[in-house]
């Protein structure tokens, strides 16, 4: 799990999805926005977001979840500061490998320029 302050809060959300860019992948949509707090401008912040659409057990929703955030642990080094990064599982989604997702966030992160 990323620390506290790599985390976007929740009333970060609105701002994202408002003003954000958006990035499509077959089971991943990635919103890139710029922090706009100067306190915070030197760490990205990440967020994942599994739907009960996509997932009705909590346990499969949190698996999504916790994958999700180790691939961009393991990316942290390779990715810009400065930006707001909000993950949302698509409907469409079905149980993938760990393999098959990293390469998905990772081709949303190079295609979005946030990547080094």
């Amino acid at each position: 799990m990323l620390q506290k302050e790599r985390r976007i809060p929740r009333a970060d959300f609105t701002h994202i999805l408002s003003s954000g860019r958006r990035f499509n992948s077959p089971r991943l949509l990635l919103y890139v926005a710029n922090i706009t707090e100067n306190k915070a401008k030197n760490n990205t912040r990440v967020a994942f977001s599994v739907s009960k659409k996509v997932c009705s057990k909590a346990t499969d929703r949190n698996k999504y979840r916790r994958q999700g955030y180790s691939v961009i642990e393991s990316n942290l080094n390779r990715i810009n500061d400065g930006f707001l990064l909000f993950f949302s599982f698509k409907k469409s989604s079905v149980p993938v490998s760990y393999k098959v997702l990293e390469s998905e966030i990772v081709g949303l992160l190079s295609d979005s320029g946030v990547l080094i």
